[in-house]
């Protein structure tokens, strides 16, 4: 999360800070203070559309969900998975 929010260098530099560090730096970045950057429309992965993952362990209820729909719809058209999330991408606005 720190990297999307902050970037690849401000992360990598804190990566063995406490979670404490890492979200007042997430904060500072998306409300732009202390003299971060302001990150506007930042949403989580898991809130995106698709919704995805930061992990492999799964659990994720909304990235469940939008799976079994796109197997549904998947079955129900006789399209591809690649095919649907292309056209879910056209549709649907994505957070920048």
């Amino acid at each position: 999360m720190t990297a999307e929010v902050a970037g690849e260098t401000v992360a990598n530099a804190n990566a063995g800070e406490k979670s404490k560090t890492l979200k007042r730096i997430i904060a500072n970045h998306l409300g732009g203070a202390e003299g971060r950057d302001k990150v506007e429309r930042w949403v989580p992965r898991w809130m995106q559309l698709p919704p995805s993952v930061y992990t492999e362990r799964g659990g994720v209820g909304t990235v469940a969900a939008h799976a079994e729909v796109m197997a549904a719809r998947q079955t129900a058209s006789g399209r591809g998975t690649a095919e649907l999330e292309k056209e879910e991408d056209r549709l649907l606005p994505q957070a920048a």
